[in-house]
């Protein structure tokens, strides 16, 4: 009843915006849901194909989204134009970039050579994405005012620490303040770095091909940020695990390209240090969102990513020896589920 509701909405909308779906059931079809509550759906219509996004949360997340994907359609930097949208009804008209996002390209088992062409593909479009969005970003209304801080980062560890360790794990964390130090003494460091343009979602779910170029989705939480974080979202993906031989390459493929491109010389050493503390940044808050979109959204398909993240978590880990409380949870994170896996067997 809710999708007919849905539905008919989206026909009128269709209609005001100018366009007539096209007729038969499969004219209008509901793309694959993420963890967000939004909803894509793809509208074939006389003018061609288009998506129709439907934002049912609050009215200040699709005027981000519209503030937002305005301003970098307007940098030039792949991502989908905004034709049409209606802030009563919270549904927005767009491009349709196609179903090849670079997740679906790596689950058809390209070999390894054409695996590393792509990331370089997308690794080129980040750093595009980064230093030309970065230059007049004080003049979008959403970004101007947003930045990826202390209290940001510190969100997303706490995050990690109640969704992951203690409701998903069940982990009693016995000397939380040595973990909450060391917490603290992540975020200071990441805080501390130079801001750009920060898609903060930046994953191989976000990231689709559409005629040979590189699309970008997903954009709605762009704030300002280290550069490493995006990266780190992308090199350390646990929908797309890569082998840290692989990783190596690609960050020193990212570097040249701003040298090269964007005349950003960095100090290699550092950025390198400073790219794994972001993942594991990163990718504590990813296994905070698996663990509450399984447990509390009901979105079990999450789970199955929860291994791989912590596998990456802990390999960053094994680079840090001084977050020890860290490592030791992680540890014991790992023995947990292992032994939830062998007594579902």
């Amino acid at each position: 009843m809710q999708s007919e509701r849905y539905e008919r909405r989206i026909k009128n909308f269709l209609k005001n915006a100018g366009c007539t779906l096209n007729p038969g059931d499969s004219a209008l079809t509901l793309l694959a849901q993420g963890g967000s509550d939004r909803k894509f759906y793809r509208a074939l219509t006389a003018s061609g194909s288009f998506v129709v996004m439907t934002a049912p949360a609050f009215r200040y997340e699709i005027r981000a989204f519209l503030d937002v994907g305005a301003y970098l359609h307007g940098c030039d930097v792949g991502v989908p134009e905004i034709i049409h949208h209606d802030d009563e009804g919270q549904l927005v008209l767009l491009e349709d970039v196609g179903d090849e996002s670079l997740y679906a390209l790596l689950q058809c088992g390209p070999d390894r050579k054409q695996v590393m062409g792509l990331y370089r593909q997308v690794i080129t479009a980040l750093a595009r994405l980064q230093m030309q969005a970065t230059r007049q970003m004080r003049t979008c209304n959403y970004l101007k005012n947003r930045s990826f801080g202390y209290e940001a980062l510190r969100w997303e560890t706490d995050y990690f620490t109640e969704c992951f360790l203690k409701n998903y794990c069940g982990i009693e964390i016995e000397h939380e303040s040595d973990l909450d130090y060391e917490l603290h003494s992540l975020a200071d460091a990441i805080a501390a770095e130079p801001r750009y343009f920060m898609h903060r979602d930046f994953q191989s779910k976000n990231i689709h091909f559409k005629d040979g170029h590189v699309r970008i989705i997903d954009f709605q939480t762009a704030t300002c940020g280290l550069l490493q974080y995006d990266l780190a979202s992308l090199l350390k993906d646990a929908y797309a695990p890569l082998e840290p031989s692989e990783r190596q390459e690609l960050v020193g493929f990212y570097m040249r390209e701003l040298a090269d491109t964007w005349s950003l010389v960095l100090d290699a050493d550092a950025f390198i240090s400073m790219f794994h503390r972001a993942g594991l940044q990163r990718t504590m808050q990813a296994l905070g969102a698996f663990a509450f979109l399984s447990m509390r959204k009901g979105k079990t398909e999450f789970k199955q990513y929860i291994p791989a993240g912590l596998a990456t978590l802990r390999e960053a880990l094994a680079l840090f020896p001084e977050y020890r409380a860290l490592g030791d949870l992680a540890a014991l994170a790992a023995l947990r589920i292992q032994q939830a896996g062998r007594a579902a067997s």
